[in-house]
């Protein structure tokens, strides 16, 4: 699982870094050669969005989202396990229904292209479901790993301690 958190976090940098790299070609050759380019603002764009859900899945596997936690901080036993359960496995739930609709846009938009790069338009939403697809594997884990801690002590707090 170390790999894959590895995989995201190097691929959100890198695009992260060639968005950067766009938008510094594009300031340069609009500002210093009068001559601006047609393809570094759509190429920026499309970075972005990938740096984006790419870190969003690192971030989910962190749990580095925020989150409202204010009823599981007051209450405790069955109570909070039932409802970690609950909010855990409609997260699930949520993020395969999710998945599935960026699989389905992406097959939409195929045929539409963008303006200056002129490649389809479902390559930017191939990082939302990139993005997704880390998400759903990392939330899947984490399931995992509470229904064992269930199975075995009937809590789930070594569970989200062992992430």
């Amino acid at each position: 699982m170390k790999f894959i958190v590895s995989f995201y976090d190097f691929t959100a940098l890198i695009c992260f870094s060639a968005m950067f790299a766009c938008i510094l070609i594009e300031v340069v050759c609009r500002n210093l050669f009068f001559m601006p380019t047609t393809w570094a603002e759509e190429a920026s764009r499309l970075f972005c969005v990938w740096s984006v859900f790419l870190g969003s899945a690192s971030a989910w596997r962190r749990g580095a989202h925020i989150a409202i936690d204010v009823l599981s901080a007051r209450i405790s036993g069955f109570s909070k396990t039932a409802l970690q359960v609950s909010v855990n496995t409609l997260c699930f739930v949520f993020l395969c229904a999710v998945w599935l609709g960026a699989l389905s846009i992406m097959q939409t938009s195929y045929p539409s292209k963008t303006t200056a790069l002129e490649i389809s338009i479902s390559y930017f939403y191939l990082g939302l479901f990139l993005g997704l697809t880390g998400m759903v594997i990392f939330q899947l884990d984490v399931m995992i790993r509470i229904i064992k801690d269930l199975f075995l002590t009937g809590t789930i707090e070594q569970a989200k301690d062992s992430l």
